[in-house]
């Protein structure tokens, strides 16, 4: 199992734009894994847009953070994990 990270925001435009943000904390033994147990818990179903991950008929990205970002949040609990 590898651990996953992301960050969800509102988008205008279609680019992220940060009014509000989560963050979640994934294991899961793959990438696509750790997509659909995101999907599941927001509702949300996401497309790759070559940038970030899209919600279908929503104002919603998410993307995917290395775990050298995801560190700078880990110490402050900030991360739902799933």
């Amino acid at each position: 199992m590898e651990t996953f990270f992301f960050e969800m925001t509102d988008t205008f435009g279609g680019d992220p734009n940060y009014c509000w943000i989560k963050r979640f904390e994934i294991k899961a033994s793959s990438l696509h894994g750790a997509l659909i147990k995101l999907s599941r818990e927001t509702g949300f179903n996401f497309r790759f847009d070559g940038l970030n991950y899209q919600a279908r008929n929503a104002c919603v990205c998410a993307y995917e953070l290395d775990s050298e970002q995801a560190q700078n949040y880990v110490h402050y609990s900030a991360f739902k994990k799933l």
